[in-house]
């Protein structure tokens, strides 16, 4: 990111657990969740058990789902700013992809129009676009906001979201054929989410921002040995985009304070995280913390990776990660890997750490 630095100005999040990042930071260091029953059930009769937004009805459409997370986290984004900037804010959002099952993989032109009916925001709508790439869309969407960046330098920067539901009946009807739904008989699965996350990212930190947050390094990699594929998994793809952005980022993997990323539940992404780190870390380091959005929010797709972001972030501000440099990382269904690292002041010092 050397070309056009990017910093997180601001972050909103929408999710069971809060409806703005601070909120949502908090509880996810507190390590809560909104796990229950639901009205949904399996071939088996049993209730399914999801993490879903209470404040959202039952009976709302999909779409109609997605664009309400959506509009709550980009409006905790640009709380406080000015009508006129806001008009020069073009909004990317990281969305599934067209083939996953209960998906909504575009949300325009329905976004501005419902930010501007339920939350009042007039947003830049000419160089607004979805990104349907399933789990790295999100971060993929930040790489989008450096080239608009580069391209339009009048923009004062770009708002970063990124948004999914599992919480239809299509959508989980597809992880119980996939065999990917947590249940009685299989440990190995996913409690199906939502959520939406959304950063204002620009060119140089607020004037005020006593903890400036740089994204200081991107990295992408493609994974042959997917979750249903016959290839040993080796985790070389998770490994090359961790190397692309630490290398961006000037950071050794040794020098990594933290990491986050979208592990669900499955033993595929516990082991593909082991072996993507062992192979980069070349040095003894009694352990890296690894923190699990999941763990308490469930499988969330599409909204994973920026809602690991935020989280970051907010923990930085907040003072409670272990120090300025944290490693996010997500893995999409079709092998694509994405990384992205994030650093806080060099002079940052941990007030506190998770419970």
């Amino acid at each position: 990111m050397s070309a056009t630095p990017l910093y997180v100005s601001a972050a909103g999040m929408a999710c069971p657990l809060g409806l703005n990042a601070e909120s949502a930071g908090a509880a996810l260091r507190a390590r809560m969740n909104r796990f229950k029953r639901s009205g949904y059930h399996d071939d088996d009769g049993a209730p399914m058990v999801l993490s879903e937004l209470s404040t959202l009805a039952p009976e709302l459409r999909r779409e109609e789902r997605v664009l309400g997370l959506l509009g709550m986290a980009v409006a905790g984004a640009v709380r406080g700013l000015e009508e006129a900037e806001l008009a020069h804010l073009p909004l990317l959002v990281g969305t599934s992809t067209p083939e996953r099952p209960g998906g909504v993989p575009e949300v325009f032109p329905r976004a501005l129009e419902h930010l501007q009916h339920a939350h009042g925001l007039r947003l830049e709508g000419t160089l607004s676009r979805s990104l349907a790439q399933g789990n790295t869309a999100g971060l993929r969407s930040l790489a989008e906001a450096r080239l608009l960046l580069a391209r339009h330098p009048r923009l004062p920067g770009c708002l970063v979201a990124a948004v999914d539901s599992f919480i239809n009946a299509s959508s989980l009807n597809g992880l119980l054929r996939q065999g990917r739904l947590l249940r009685p008989d299989n440990s190995d699965g996913v409690i199906p989410g939502e959520a939406a996350a959304c950063l204002l990212v620009t060119r140089r930190p607020r004037r005020d921002d006593a903890c400036p947050l740089r994204l200081a390094g991107l990295g992408f990699g493609q994974e042959r040995a997917t979750l249903h594929s016959d290839e040993p998994l080796r985790g070389l793809g998770l490994a090359q985009a961790y190397r692309e952005a630490l290398a961006e980022g000037g950071v050794d993997v040794a020098e990594v304070d933290f990491r986050v990323a979208d592990a669900s539940g499955e033993g595929y992404g516990f082991k593909e995280l082991s072996l993507a780190l062992s192979r980069l870390l070349h040095t003894r380091r009694e352990s890296t913390p690894l923190w699990l959005p999941a763990e308490s929010l469930g499988e969330t797709g599409a909204a994973s990776g920026l809602v690991a972001l935020a989280w970051a972030s907010m923990a930085l501000r907040h003072g409670y990660a272990p120090g300025p440099r944290a490693l996010i990382s997500t893995s999409d269904s079709a092998g694509g890997r994405a990384a992205v690292l994030l650093r806080g002041p060099d002079t940052y010092t941990p007030r506190g750490m998770p419970g």
